[in-house]
């Protein structure tokens, strides 16, 4: 990525920070990243820095995931006009603006000119409704599309571990003495206490294991140099 685009989009993330009234390191915070290392891309001078890879690719996946969700919000209120044009279980502007405790003559302005309001008022009036809610939380993106990126692994590992099942003894042989057992263990028993969250902050608290094969490897390299 050439060095205009990595401008715009840290431009972007300026405007976003500024939009939402967020200080550069609550800006950092949201988006998981250290803050001295963020705050050096917006220096000016000899001290700036240009974000790598991974960190323009964290942005740029945020910045998606916020104007999707934006977009999905402009849509829900124009859903919430619809039904007030239908909906028959209040009478006036002021009943429904009295029970999400909003001004009334704010609130008549933005549904007259079908102005999109305060997201806490989309928001009450769509759970009033019945209407879907997006989720902001990118995290919560984030683990979605990782629970289904785990999902292909799982599927792809089946289908490896099923080869060896059914091979000679000799395969598993080779199985056995190119990984690490320990890690084996390990990734199983992540996976089991992953379905409870009982479970899994006792495990976290009592279990020593830790996945280290490629530290291992790296250790041997070193000791064979």
């Amino acid at each position: 990525m050439n060095k205009k685009p990595v401008e715009q989009l840290l431009m972007e993330i300026d405007n976003f920070s500024r939009k939402c009234n967020l200080s550069k390191k609550e800006m950092a915070q949201k988006l998981s990243i250290n803050y001295e290392t963020f705050r050096k891309w917006f220096q000016k001078g000899k001290g700036r820095k240009n974000p790598s890879l991974t960190y323009i690719e964290k942005m740029e996946k945020f910045l998606e995931s916020w104007k999707e969700t934006d977009i999905y919000w402009k849509e829900l209120w124009i859903k919430i006009l619809g039904w007030w044009k239908t909906q028959h279980r209040y009478s006036t502007i002021r009943d429904l603006a009295d029970e999400i405790g909003w001004d009334v003559q704010n609130f008549t302005n933005y549904l007259q000119n079908k102005e999109m309001p305060p997201k806490l008022v989309i928001e009450k009036i769509a759970k009033i409704v019945g209407f879907e809610i997006p989720v902001l939380d990118s995290m919560h993106q984030e683990a979605q599309r990782k629970t289904k990126k785990i999902k292909y692994l799982l599927l792809l590992l089946e289908d490896e571990l099923r080869w060896f099942r059914d091979s000679p003894k000799e395969a598993r042989g080779i199985f056995r003495e190119e990984l690490d057992l320990a890690d084996i263990g390990y990734i199983s028993s992540l996976l089991t206490m992953l379905g409870d969250e009982k479970k899994f902050k006792r495990w976290v608290t009592l279990t020593t294991n830790r996945f280290n094969f490629f530290k291992r490897e790296e250790e041997n390299e070193k000791s064979s140099d």
